[in-house]
């Protein structure tokens, strides 16, 4: 053995490796290579993940950057990563930031989860075989120099569609010392590949006024908002499209909504509703609210009601009239 060639070993070698390979049953061998490449697959996309993360992340400078020039006291719109105008400022609020989480609870909407490589892998997965993530990341949109406070949604059938509003603390106060906030409502009604990124977005729908007309009627309907009151935004109505080539239009006014001015005394666990459990629990805590708020605010809920109830009735006899007809 101390005499034979170094290249006579490693050819022996070889064929000792070989002899032990074909004793290995092929369905092992094969699964094997399934694993491999499954790996190599996954520690592609992962590293593919991390560098668009971080690419985003830096791109996002662009839109703090230029929301903060742009925004002043009385901004029109949003703005993307990229620092172009994005979707329309269609409500605003005055409450404290745990009457606005409460509220929003109350109405059965969830706040959105982060956008990191879990989150985003579960959307791509659910947008392809059009499963339900109720809690789904909403994309970073920017004002003020910094991205939303605050994102809800209501989900719809699946992931494809959803109603969503993103909030940001203005830094303005109300008469009595509240904060006042903007928000962006907006309704997501397909996963479409952007016109400007070429990247999986959502679209939304045209009609951004019923989507404000959506936020209104479900934070009415909790019996907190006090007051209502309309201003306008663009001067009029407006036809246009957002950052991503969205069509949408809109009358050109914004929603002015005053909550009830109550303190909240469990305000963390209803500022993080993140699903259907979490948001069972929190309509039994803040259904205790209920006979705390304003006696304004419960009756606007009550006369909302009763308007739904006349339409439903008068829509039903529609219906039955068109099918007496001959």
């Amino acid at each position: 053995m101390d005499g034979e060639p170094v290249g006579a070993a490693v050819a022996r070698t070889g064929l000792l490796a070989a002899l032990d390979l074909a004793r290995i049953p092929m369905p092992v061998l094969i699964l094997a290579a399934v694993v491999a490449v499954l790996a190599i697959l996954a520690l592609v996309l992962l590293v593919a993940v991390v560098r668009t993360v971080r690419a985003f992340r830096a791109a996002g400078a662009g839109g703090r950057r230029v929301s903060a020039e742009k925004s002043g006291s009385h901004p029109l719109t949003t703005y993307t990563r990229n620092g172009v105008a994005g979707d329309p400022l269609n409500v605003r609020i005055v409450a404290t930031e745990s009457q606005l989480t409460t509220a929003f609870a109350a109405a059965g909407w969830y706040r959105a989860d982060e956008i990191d490589f879990v989150t985003s892998l579960r959307i791509v997965f659910d947008s392809l075989f059009a499963r339900n993530y109720p809690t789904a990341p909403i994309s970073n949109l920017y004002l003020f120099g910094r991205r939303q406070d605050y994102a809800f949604e209501r989900p719809g059938k699946s992931v494809r569609e959803r109603d969503h509003a993103r909030f940001w603390k203005s830094g303005q106060r109300s008469r009595d010392g509240r904060d006042i906030w903007l928000g962006a409502a907006t309704h997501d009604i397909a996963v479409e590949f952007s016109k400007v990124s070429h990247l999986p977005t959502h679209k939304i729908a045209p009609d951004v006024d019923a989507e404000r007309t959506i936020v209104l009627r479900d934070l009415i309907a909790t019996g907190w908002v006090v007051d209502q009151t309309w201003e306008l935004s663009f001067g009029g109505p407006v036809e246009t499209h957002n950052a991503l080539g969205d069509p949408y239009y809109t009358d050109g006014r914004v929603a002015i909504l005053a909550l009830a001015n109550v303190p909240v005394l469990l305000p963390l666990p209803l500022s993080q509703v993140r699903g259907p459990v979490a948001a069972r629990a929190a309509r039994a805590i803040v259904s205790g609210y209920r006979w705390v708020l304003p006696q304004s605010g419960r009756l606007r809920a009550r006369a909302q009601r009763l308007a739904e109830r006349a339409a439903a009735r008068v829509a039903s006899g529609v219906k039955a009239d068109r099918r007496d007809e001959p």
